[in-house]
């Protein structure tokens, strides 16, 4: 059991998210000087993950030749992808750059990767040698609201630790579970099920606790590897709930993939315990358990969500768990699925292998304000 006096580390999300480090290697000036002082990258969570919005370059002096514009401006680089260590090359233009005394800001167009993937790069300016920087000048990367989560790792247990928000008033409030999709440990930049609930304006309607696992793939594919992740988190949340800082009867779990059939295997094992589930994409095809024992959810107010032309994970396992569950007499229990062009509209795309498929269907979910409104209307026995 865990218990949050026990655990032994918090650090800053910033360093875990995306802080590569001070580099000490810069380019120099012509006349001997460091021109480039230091690059820090600004970047928030989209629908489709870590986006780049910003590279602010500071300088060490004025440039005599301030007529700079984005065309004068290329990245290329490296990145990896989810589940796949190979390297692929990537580039990127700028959509405009603005020069300001000793600040020099471009502004990425149409950034191709989730940059917590990237690598390497380099940027260079075709008029200005002197401005030709690498990720080797970057002192930061700055995440809004994914930096405001704090990173626990606990002293012992296998293969999960916690990523976790605070919210401003802290006596008793509701505790919102987001499990992450197979192989998405970098939980808070890979999609927005779990930023989106700490963004200021949802927190001033919406406060709550975010507790988002990081379970590692050995863990996460294994139905012991995963009951055992769910006793250290019950072991948790009944810990912060003895501590006067968590509502129990406001207790909720979410995820998508991995994370959607995660939700309904805790619900399972603890029905008296969750005020309500929200199942985007659920794997239930992984989990023999999950679908065998689906009415120990029955009395838990549950929501599924899945597209109907997901070639990852089949609709139907959902279709099949929304049925059992009106069979069960569930009173509270409801199923969207989305077409294709619903998807589309998204910003999905329809080949199984590409970075949005038809699997993210949180890309739709998430940018529907009425599933975290559904879900943070729920109590335990009312």
């Amino acid at each position: 059991m865990i218990k949050v006096r026990e655990l032994l580390l918090i650090m800053a999300a910033t360093t875990l998210l995306g802080g590569c480090g001070q580099h000490p290697e810069k380019q120099t000036a012509s006349d001997g000087s460091s021109l480039i002082k230091d690059v820090v990258i600004h970047a928030t969570v989209r629908t489709t993950g870590q986006y780049p919005e910003q590279i602010v370059i500071s300088l060490g002096k004025k440039l005599a030749d301030a007529n700079l514009s984005a065309e004068d401006f290329s990245m290329k680089g490296h990145a990896d992808s989810w589940m796949n260590t190979s390297l692929h090359e990537f580039s990127s233009a700028f959509e405009k750059a603005e020069l300001t005394d000793t600040t020099l800001t471009l502004y990425p167009k149409d950034f191709p990767e989730k940059f917590f993937y990237v690598k390497d790069f380099t940027v260079e300016c075709s008029k200005n040698s002197d401005l030709h920087f690498t990720y080797e000048d970057v002192s930061s990367v700055i995440t809004p609201v994914a930096d405001d989560f704090a990173y626990i790792k606990k002293e012992d247990g296998p293969g999960f630790d916690l990523r976790l928000f605070t919210p401003e008033s802290t006596e008793k409030m509701p505790v919102v579970v987001v499990f992450h999709g197979f192989s998405d440990t970098a939980n808070l930049l890979t999609y927005r099920t779990a930023v989106e609930w700490a963004e200021p304006e949802n927190q001033k309607k919406r406060p709550c606790y975010i507790v988002a696992p990081v379970i590692d793939d050995a863990t996460y594919y294994t139905a012991p590897g995963r009951d055992k992740v769910f006793e250290q988190l019950k072991g948790m949340l009944d810990d912060m709930i003895a501590e006067g800082k968590a509502d129990p009867d406001r207790i909720y779990v979410m995820g998508n993939s991995f994370g959607g059939m995660s939700s309904v295997e805790f619900g399972e094992k603890y029905p008296d315990f969750v005020a309500g589930i929200l199942s985007l994409c659920p794997a239930l095809n992984y989990s023999q358990g999950a679908a065998a024992n689906i009415e120990k959810i029955k009395d838990i107010p549950t929501r599924f969500a899945h597209a109907s032309g997901d070639g990852t994970i089949p609709v139907t396992g959902t279709r099949a768990a929304f049925e059992a569950l009106q069979k069960a007499g569930a009173k509270d229990v409801d199923f969207k699925e989305y077409s294709d062009d619903e998807m589309n509209a998204a910003g999905a795309e329809p080949g199984k292998d590409s970075t949005y498929s038809y699997h993210h269907v949180e890309l739709a979910v998430m940018e529907d304000d009425s599933y975290m409104e559904w879900l943070y209307s729920q109590v335990r026995n009312h």
